[in-house]
């Protein structure tokens, strides 16, 4: 088995459509209305989370079109306005492959940082590659705009709030209340207002370099108006896509906060990619005291500055994993990588920080096109 396969998140448009219909409950009616951005360089379209898969198969893109290669029952179904559009006198350079990223960052610090680095590197694959089929030079200009606020103060530890819950986990509305509660604890809120800043500064969709805050995810969706990239349904994307290099039934270990892995996010990631040929996963979990291990290899370690100490603990519980069955490792805590990334291990090894970037460079790139159409 090759020990770093290829992870991609390029899927045809029909794999895309399915899974937003399937994964996400698409509604039957795609409304692509403009409105007014609140800076000139911000999103003209008003769309939001249901339309990531939509628009990364690009049938946003055709529907909208309204032309020759639309169906009659799509075409009668899209709505396009064009009022609000702000005039300029000086006519701003307008997005060339790229629709403005932004990141809520600050959890954590170095994870918010760590990301940026991926965004940039996916981007700049993805530039070359365009300019060697154009025979072109890549410019300053072509790069992908990443808005980041990397605001630690402003949102709570997630772990630490979430372990406060004291209801039944199996009672959706239990759980809702408690991740709208309105205490200063709660991340939430914090969050919201970091997501709001970056949507007036001008980010046309929003990505979290934290898995474990992902339990907030469904209802933050709710609030902020722009779409946003799920960092554990690209990580399972991507391990659709090696799968090839995978048994039919892999085993993954999952090296993550106890949060993310109370909260199942990445059980039910994995669940909902299943109906549309994803891979049919067994995850499997460090050991009580593995699992320790793994929270101070991420707080005691990466968090407070000692990469030696996170390398050293998150290493063993990685091995742990493996000499329990794992077939591959995912880093599902965006600390974990910067810390054991440089370490070659036996099966591959996943890194969610970096699916979602190249999630986010494919997003971004359909996202520009579909603004261009209608500037």
């Amino acid at each position: 088995m090759p020990h770093s396969p290829r992870l991609s998140t390029e899927f045809s448009p029909a794999d895309m459509a399915r899974a937003l219909q399937e994964a996400m409950e698409t509604p039957t009616t795609t409304q692509i209305d403009k409105q007014t951005p609140p800076v000139h360089w911000g999103p003209t379209l008003q769309l939001a989370t249901r339309h990531v898969y939509p628009a990364l198969s690009r049938s946003l893109e055709k529907i909208a079109a309204l032309g020759s290669s639309v169906t009659a029952d799509g075409a009668s179904r899209a709505r396009v306005t064009t009022t609000g559009i702000a005039d300029h006198e000086v006519p701003l350079p307008p997005l060339r492959y790229f629709a403005p990223a932004g990141v809520a960052g600050g959890m954590g610090p170095l994870a918010t940082v760590d990301l940026q680095k991926k965004l940039f590197e996916a981007g700049e694959r993805k530039l070359n590659a365009l300019a060697k089929e154009n025979n072109r030079q890549v410019t300053d200009q072509d790069h992908m705009g990443v808005i980041s606020f990397n605001l630690g103060h402003m949102i709570q530890d997630r772990t630490a709030y979430l372990k406060t819950f004291t209801g039944d986990p199996s009672d959706p509305q239990a759980v809702r209340e408690h991740l709208l509660k309105r205490v200063p604890e709660n991340p939430f809120w914090g969050a919201l207002e970091v997501c709001e800043a970056l949507k007036a500064a001008g980010a046309h969709f929003i990505m979290f370099p934290c898995n474990t805050f992902h339990a907030w995810f469904d209802v933050l969706a709710e609030h902020v108006k722009l779409p946003m990239l799920h960092i554990a349904e690209t990580t399972v994307l991507s391990l659709q896509q090696a799968k090839s290099d995978l048994p039919e039934n892999p085993k993954i270990g999952l090296i993550a906060t106890t949060g993310t892995v109370d909260s199942e996010l990445y059980q039910a990631a994995g669940k909902r990619m299943e109906q549309f040929d994803g891979p049919s996963i067994t995850w499997i979990f460090p050991r009580p005291d593995a699992q320790n291990k793994a929270m101070r290899g991420i707080y005691d370690g990466v968090k407070a500055g000692k990469l030696d100490l996170g390398g050293t603990l998150l290493n063993e519980v990685a091995l742990e994993l493996i000499k329990d069955g794992a077939h591959a490792l995912v880093d599902g805590c965006t600390e974990v990588h910067p810390a054991i990334g440089h370490i070659t291990y036996p099966v591959p090894q996943v890194d969610a920080a970096t699916a979602l970037a190249e999630s986010a460079v494919s997003l971004s790139m359909a996202l520009a096109r579909l603004e261009r159409k209608f500037s």
